[in-house]
């Protein structure tokens, strides 16, 4: 059965924002400390300081490519066919990081194209939304990290600013209008950024996992 069977709106009749009773490790900001010189600029062709570090990409290694870039512009400029569904093999990030693995061991088979966001000092997505021009096979599960909350930086649902517990799930549909800019002058934003395919096992699990708080 595809994935275009199964309906996002099971998902959606809770909400737009949807916290979850999951959360990684806090160990996870030490593990990246091991990384930092494996971040890759975000989508290279825009002058805007956010880099990103693969989880689960196209070729299994760290580094630029069309897992850490706009896949639409990445195809047009390269000849080639990516999508979402594409990526679907695990980086180092992945082997050597415990609290990324103990987060994603179980669901990683229905999870793809999923990496850390760096946003620095004045790095920022703009207004964009999601699947605006396709049919939806995917569905993003964002944690945020550090520094993901005003005043440092700010989450925009619409015209709704959203606030987030660190460490924590959410289920964001972001075929609505989003953006992100981090204002601060001195820190880095970080966010993992999880696409996960739409299928039953993926939907069952987010409504399994709801935070009942």
């Amino acid at each position: 059965m595809s994935s275009s069977e199964y309906n996002i709106w099971d998902i959606l009749q809770f909400g737009d924002f949807i916290p979850l009773d999951v959360e990684i490790e806090h160990t996870v900001k030490k593990d990246l400390k091991t990384f930092d010189n494996k971040f890759s600029k975000y989508n290279p062709r825009d002058n805007i300081p956010r880099e990103g570090l693969c989880i689960i990409n196209e070729r299994g290694q760290t580094g630029p490519g069309p897992a850490l870039d706009s896949i639409n512009q990445y195809n047009a400029e390269h000849g080639t066919n990516w999508g979402e569904t594409s990526f679907n093999k695990t980086t180092e990030v992945y082997d050597e990081s415990v609290a990324v693995k103990n987060l994603l061991k179980e669901i990683k088979h229905w999870c793809v194209r999923t990496h850390f966001i760096k946003l620095q000092p004045g790095g920022y997505f703009p207004p964009h939304r999601d699947h605006s021009k396709g049919i939806q096979n995917t569905f993003r599960l964002i944690i945020p990290i550090s520094n993901c909350n005003p005043p440092y930086c700010r989450f925009m649902l619409e015209d709704t600013t959203l606030y987030f517990e660190h460490y924590k799930m959410y289920f964001i549909n972001t075929t609505k209008q989003h953006s992100l800019f981090n204002a601060s002058k001195r820190r880095d934003s970080m966010w993992l950024i999880v696409n996960a395919l739409l299928c039953k096992e993926s939907i069952d699990w987010v409504i399994n996992n709801l935070d009942a708080k």
